[in-house]
């Protein structure tokens, strides 16, 4: 915490009698931050007073204001929260969360860039914030280190909304006349184009941010914000993994994927961007928990010249016209004199603080570093550790190398290194492979192909499949099958479901009804009787069926039978007490089939003593009559 000026104009006030100021927190370009208490409440909180030049613009202090209003707005723990708004002699000033953490700047200038793991455990945060802001109708527009405070315990808040927007207000550059907003190293194409600013801007803005976290600086620098406005117009955002090349492909997949130009083609919004860092925190080399890995010491407030990378990174009022100058612009004249005067003085300074220590480095601070290619990491650092030299270990991928062995290092063996620095170690992760996921089944294609671009395979098409279970139009499994280990950039074909497999109608005339039904049950169709007719046919078997037998349907089709009752009844004529053979010769003229059975032991009239079924009734035709003979 750096020591307040006794000259400050507001050290020890009380704005609106209320909010006492405390300390001095930190001065940029638009306000000044102190620490404060709310003696109302009796608690600390962190006051944010507009700067005396930007107090004194009419648009500033609106947009000031509009800070307030914007995050007053949203209330997430991942945003830092403002509690109140006012003006104390003439300057805005905001009453916020006090926040006791550092920024990533901070903790970058001291440790370098963050693990893959913790940068997207960070940037999970961040969008999570900004998802509530954007759900709530605003725009941040001005992502970057500066702005995002990591607490002791760990926890993610980002703060600054002073360029916040709401989404649906017109393009910044009708209400400043041209003026660029926000820092440039991180601003959007359409941001500098001063097109239509929304969500996507701050997407765009959050890749750059990912970037920076894990190689340490910014993809575009130049000699002035115009060179690097230039570059995000016209040059695309390269693949982090082009400088450090440990960086795993997921992530490399996220920037690439946040950073598009046209707005249109990158993640529509903060939750949809989250919902990609997610899915890549599985598939990046765990890492110790974030908070072991943020140091411990208190927050400093780091010189002008020491924050960011260079003045590339800083924030430049641009107009249109000399943007398209930016190809080849050219500080000239007085300003570019005075730019490098003080770039000199500033250098001329830190040759004086680091004084004869320069001497010592440049002559007997090397060593030559010895050839550990090929060793282990333990057998590596046994070799270094005589020449006074330490080792920073990172992993490759190797098609060649088995795990745990050096691949090469930085310096490279015979080459001089500095006994301060630590030297370092390429050591192999083995063959790179990645597990095609088994949790596609039953997803929308278009979801699967994201998860497996994030993975860095290539969804290399569609195939429609027959399938049982899967509803059709979603995914039934891929080609390579899940589980199966691949190469980077491997080519994967998403099955998709067109739904059951067809099957033929077996034959089905003259089957009973109840087999039949048994029978089509198992092959995934049903049956249903439209009509009962007498026939010829046993009762109960089928006479007709639509579709036939033979025909290709899908399952769950409805087969529709016509069933015999059986033939058609006839009138059974009465042939009581008739001669036999009369008897007999009426009923076969009616078409019944008879047989006799005497009722005594020798039959003596010979006539019909009594008939089953009786005379009078209907029968079946062709069923049989029996006669009793006395």
């Amino acid at each position: 915490m750096t020591t307040t000026p006794p000259s400050d104009p507001f050290l020890g006030k009380v704005f609106d009698g209320r909010y006492r100021v405390d300390e001095l927190i930190a001065r940029g370009g638009m306000a000044t931050v102190y620490r404060g208490t709310d003696t109302r409440l009796g608690r600390t909180v962190a006051l944010k007073v507009l700067a005396g030049l930007m107090a004194s613009d009419p648009d500033f202090v609106e947009r000031f204001i509009q800070e307030a209003r914007a995050t007053a707005a949203l209330t997430h723990p991942n945003v830092v929260a403002v509690h109140d708004q006012g003006i104390a002699e003439g300057f805005p000033y905001l009453v916020m969360e006090f926040v006791q953490g550092r920024t990533i700047r901070e903790i970058m200038a001291q440790t370098g860039p963050f693990a893959s793991a913790h940068a997207l455990e960070i940037l999970s945060s961040v969008l999570a914030g900004l998802s509530a802001a954007h759900e709530a109708g605003f725009v941040h527009r001005d992502i970057k280190p500066e702005n995002i405070l990591i607490t002791a315990n760990g926890h993610i808040k980002v703060t600054d909304f002073g360029l916040a927007r709401v989404i649906s207000d017109t393009p910044v550059s009708d209400s400043t006349g041209g003026v660029l907003l926000g820092t440039m190293a991180y601003l959007s194409p359409e941001q500098v184009q001063q097109a239509t600013v929304d969500q996507r801007s701050d997407v765009y803005s959050s890749g750059i941010l990912l970037y920076e976290m894990v190689t340490g600086s910014v993809p575009f620098t130049g000699r002035s914000p115009l060179d690097v406005a230039y570059q995000h117009v016209n040059s695309s955002v390269p693949a982090p993994s082009a400088l450090q090349h440990d960086i795993p492909p997921a992530v490399d997949h996220l920037v690439l994927s946040a950073t598009r130009k046209a707005p249109n083609e990158r993640f529509q919004d903060a939750s949809e961007f989250r919902e990609g860092v997610l899915r890549a925190i599985t598939a990046v080399p765990p890492a110790e928990a974030l908070t072991a890995a943020i140091p411990l010491q208190q927050t400093q407030i780091i010189p002008a010249l020491m924050r960011g990378s260079d003045i590339s990174a800083g924030a430049l009022p641009v107009t249109k016209s000399r943007l398209t100058e930016a190809s080849g612009a050219d500080l000239s004249g007085g300003s570019k004199n005075r730019i490098s005067k003080r770039v000199i003085a500033s250098l001329l300074a830190l040759i004086v603080l680091v004084g004869g220590g320069t001497w010592y480095k440049l002559s007997g601070g090397y060593e030559i570093v010895p050839d550990v290619v090929g060793k282990s990491v333990d057998q590596a650092r046994a070799l270094l550790s005589p020449s006074n030299l330490t080792a920073n270990v990172v992993e490759q991928f190797s098609e060649d190398i088995p795990p745990g062995i050096v691949i090469s290092t930085e310096p490279a063996s015979g080459q001089k290194a500095r006994k301060s620095k630590p030297i370092t170690l390429a050591i192999s992760k083995g063959k790179e492979r990645y597990i095609i996921p088994s949790d596609l089944v039953g997803q929308d294609p278009n979801a699967a192909k994201k998860i497996l671009e994030t993975l860095t395979l290539v969804a290399s098409g569609t195939n429609q499949v027959y399938d049982d279970n899967v509803a059709v139009g979603k995914v039934v499994g891929t080609d390579p099958a899940a589980g199966k280990q691949v190469k980077r950039g491997t080519p994967v074909t998403i099955l998709v479901s067109k739904g059951p497999a067809p099957v033929t109608v077996p034959a089905l005339f003259g089957i009973n009804i109840a087999d039949a039904t048994t029978s089509l049950a198992t092959i995934g169709l049903s049956l249903k009787i439209t009509d009962q007719i007498y026939n010829e046919s046993p009762e109960g078997s089928i006479i007709t069926a639509d579709p036939a037998p033979g025909a290709t349907v899908p399952k769950g089709t409805e087969i529709k039978v016509t069933v015999s009752k059986g033939p058609p009844l006839v009138a059974v004529p009465n042939v009581v007490g008739m001669d036999v053979a009369a008897a007999t010769a009426k009923l076969t003229a009616a078409g019944f089939q008879v047989k006799t059975v005497n009722k005594l032991p020798v039959a003596i009239l010979n006539k019909v003593y009594s008939q089953v079924p009786g005379g009078g009734g209907q029968a079946p035709r062709g069923s049989l009559i029996t006669l009793e003979i006395v």
